[in-house]
């Protein structure tokens, strides 16, 4: 017998032979499984921050729950009385003061300022009672000026036209009222002192500040 013609004996552990479309075959599934595995990965990634973000977004609602929160802020009271007297030295004139306003007034500001024409002006403002039975704050100031051209009183009523005259404490004081922007106005010249009580409040309680008003003690 030939060289050629022996064939391997069964059993005599020759290596198996990978054919071509079993290798195609191979890389193929190994490819769908790394692709398969990044998904995962992938999913999982964004399923954690889902589940993340809601834990924190849980934690932030209870802590709003918890901690108290201020529906307003109110602004402590002004001593108008002492403000007068301590700016009253940068004035040439007696300034008045409303003095023994009813419950419901609440001074909100108190200076004195350069204005409209040069003229130093002692200002005082409210909020009203009104504020409390409507919707939007009502709103009265007195503002006093010595030697106040027309062209402050204009500012200061906000350019509103006369409406007449009103008797308020034994004076007669003129009405200004502009509907537009919801702007009252009483205003009284005596002598060279000009005193504009004005807002949007109504003119009885414009009235009722110049009731209260008084020269500083």
């Amino acid at each position: 017998m030939s060289t050629a013609d022996q064939s391997p004996a069964p059993g005599t552990g020759t290596s198996a032979e990978v054919l071509p479309d079993e290798a195609a075959q191979l890389r193929s599934d190994a490819a769908a499984y790394s692709a398969q595995r990044r998904a995962e990965r992938r999913s999982a990634s964004w399923q954690s921050m889902v589940l993340s973000l809601a834990v924190v977004v849980g934690i932030v609602c209870v802590l709003l729950l918890l901690v108290p929160r201020v529906n307003s802020v109110t602004q402590p009271p002004l001593d108008v009385g002492a403000a007068a007297r301590g700016v009253s030295t940068q004035l040439a004139f007696p300034l008045s003061v409303p003095t023994a306003l009813p419950d419901g007034w609440r001074a909100t500001s108190v200076r004195t300022a350069r204005s409209t024409a040069g003229v130093l002006m002692w200002h005082v403002g409210y909020q009203t009672p009104s504020e409390q039975k409507t919707p939007s704050e009502q709103y009265a100031a007195v503002q006093q000026g010595q030697d106040a051209p027309a062209e402050w009183i204009r500012s200061q009523t906000n350019r509103a036209p006369v409406t007449g005259r009103q008797l308020v404490a034994g004076q007669q004081w003129t009405r200004y009222a502009r509907q537009d922007k919801l702007q009252n106005s009483l205003v009284l010249k005596h002598g060279r002192l000009t005193t504009v009580v004005t807002g949007t409040a109504d003119f009885d309680e414009l009235a009722r500040l110049v009731e209260s008003l008084r020269p500083r003690p």
